[in-house]
C-alpha cells in the first residue's frame, strides 16, 4: 500500500454501521422520520416522463434541489448565498475532500480543530495536507494558537455553532478573528454547521458564512444527520469565485450525486415536509437532552458534563484520569455506544461522548447504569 493508505487505515471502525443503540453520536430515531411521505415522493417521482433522473447529470446537482437548500440555509442560519453557489455532495468529508482539492496544494497546511472530527483531519490528509492540530476551549478554535503553529495555513475546518465533540460556541470575538486572519493571510474557512438546526436554549446562532464579507466562508451542511445517515446527500455553498472549481472537482470525483434522490428531497423540502420533520424532532430532541440530563446525574460523582443547548449529543468530563477507551469497550460489551474523547484528539483526564437523540428515557436509565458499572 501507499504511506497514504497506511495513513487512513489508522482511523478504525469505518467499515462497520453504526447500530441504533444508547447512545450512538448523531445518529437519528428512525421511527420519527416521515417514511410514509418519502416513498410517496419517491414514487411520485420516479413515475414523471423524461430521463432527468435517469442520464447523467450536472456535477453541482439538480436545480430544484439547489433552490431549496439555498432557501433553507439562508431562512434557518442566515446564509447569504444564491443557488447558484450551492454544490451538491454526498457527505461532509467530500465537502472538506474538494475544499482541500480546489484551495490547496499538496504540502500546504490546513487548521483543524483537537478535539475534532477525526474523518475531516484524514480526508484533508488524502488530499497532500499537513493538518496542524489547533486547540479548542470553551470559546471555540483557540486562532491565536492557530497563527503562532501555522499562519500561513490555507484552510481552517471549524464547527463554530456546537463544536464537535465539546458542545462549545465560537465566541464572536474569535469569530472575528477567524475571519481577519483568513483575510490577511488570503486563507478560506470551511464552516461545518453540522447540526445546527437544533438549538434549544437562547437565540439561534448566525452562521460565520453570514458574517463573511470577504467570500472566505465555504458553508457546510448536511441532511445525513437530520434525516437518516442512508440518504447521503450534503451540500457546500462557495463564494461565487469558487464555484467553477467545487464544480470541477466534484466532477472528478464521482461525476454527480445520485439524481433520484436529489429530486425527492427537493420535494421533500419544497412541500414543508422537512420544516415539519425539524419542529417534530427538535421537540423530541429537546424532551430527551432534558431527560438525559436528569438521568445522568446518576454519573455525577464520575462526570461533569459540557454545554448542551444544542445538537444531538454531550460530552462528559472525568474528574479523575481514566482509561476513556477501556470504559467505551466495557460498555460496548453491553451493547451501549458510547464515544471515547480521547478517540478525538483529546487529552486530560479523558471523557465520554453521549447521543441523546435516539434514546427513550427508559433506554437512557438502564444504558447509563452500564456505563456507571463501567466505571472503575
Amino acid at each position: 500500500m501507499s504511506r497514504r493508505a497506511t495513513a487512513l487505515r489508522s482511523y478504525p471502525g469505518h467499515y462497520q454501521p453504526l447500530k441504533a443503540v444508547p447512545f450512538t453520536p448523531s445518529l437519528p430515531p428512525f421511527e420519527l422520520f416521515p417514511r410514509a411521505v418519502w416513498n410517496r415522493l419517491l414514487n411520485r417521482e420516479a413515475a414523471r416522463p423524461g430521463s432527468a433522473y435517469w442520464a447523467y447529470g450536472a456535477s453541482n446537482g439538480l436545480p430544484a434541489l439547489r433552490e431549496a437548500i439555498a432557501a433553507h440555509a439562508s431562512a434557518m442560519r442566515a446564509v447569504a448565498c444564491s443557488p447558484e453557489q450551492v454544490v451538491v455532495v454526498t457527505s461532509t468529508q467530500q465537502a472538506v475532500e474538494l475544499a482541500g482539492k480546489a484551495l490547496a496544494d499538496p504540502g500546504d497546511s490546513a487548521w483543524a480543530e483537537v478535539p475534532g472530527y477525526q474523518p475531516v483531519q484524514h480526508c484533508l490528509r488524502a488530499v497532500g495536507l499537513e493538518v496542524i492540530q489547533v486547540p479548542v476551549d470553551e470559546h471555540g478554535l483557540d486562532v491565536a494558537a492557530g497563527q503562532r503553529l501555522a499562519p500561513r495555513a490555507r484552510l481552517a475546518y471549524v464547527t463554530p455553532a456546537h463544536q464537535y465533540p465539546l458542545g462549545y460556541e465560537m465566541s464572536l470575538e474569535r469569530r472575528k478573528a477567524l475571519l481577519g486572519w483568513a483575510r490577511e493571510q488570503d486563507a478560506y474557512i470551511v464552516e461545518d454547521d453540522y447540526d445546527g438546526d437544533y438549538r434549544y436554549e437562547g437565540r439561534p446562532l448566525a452562521s460565520l458564512q453570514g458574517m463573511d464579507g470577504d467570500g472566505r466562508v465555504i458553508y457546510v451542511g448536511s441532511f445525513n444527520k437530520i434525516l437518516f445517515p442512508g440518504l447521503r446527500i450534503a451540500y457546500a455553498i462557495v463564494p461565487e469565485p469558487l464555484v467553477g472549481a467545487f464544480v470541477d472537482a466534484k466532477h472528478v470525483a464521482d461525476g454527480h450525486t445520485a439524481l433520484l434522490t436529489q429530486g425527492v428531497l427537493a420535494a421533500f423540502i419544497q412541500e414543508g415536509h422537512l420544516a415539519r420533520h425539524l419542529r417534530k424532532t427538535r421537540a423530541v430532541y429537546d424532551e430527551r437532552r432534558r431527560a438525559f440530563l436528569e438521568e445522568a446525574k446518576v454519573l455525577a460523582d464520575s462526570l461533569d458534563f459540557g454545554p448542551a443547548r444544542a445538537g444531538m449529543h454531550v460530552a462528559g468530563f472525568f474528574k479523575a484520569r481514566l482509561d476513556d477507551r477501556a470504559v467505551a469497550a466495557k460498555c460496548a460489551r453491553s451493547r451501549i455506544e458510547v464515544q471515547p474523547l480521547s478517540k478525538f484528539g483529546a487529552t486530560g483526564h479523558g471523557g465520554l461522548v453521549f447521543g441523546f437523540a435516539g434514546s427513550t428515557r427508559a433506554a437512557m436509565r438502564s444504558g447509563l447504569e452500564i456505563v456507571r458499572r463501567a466505571l472503575p
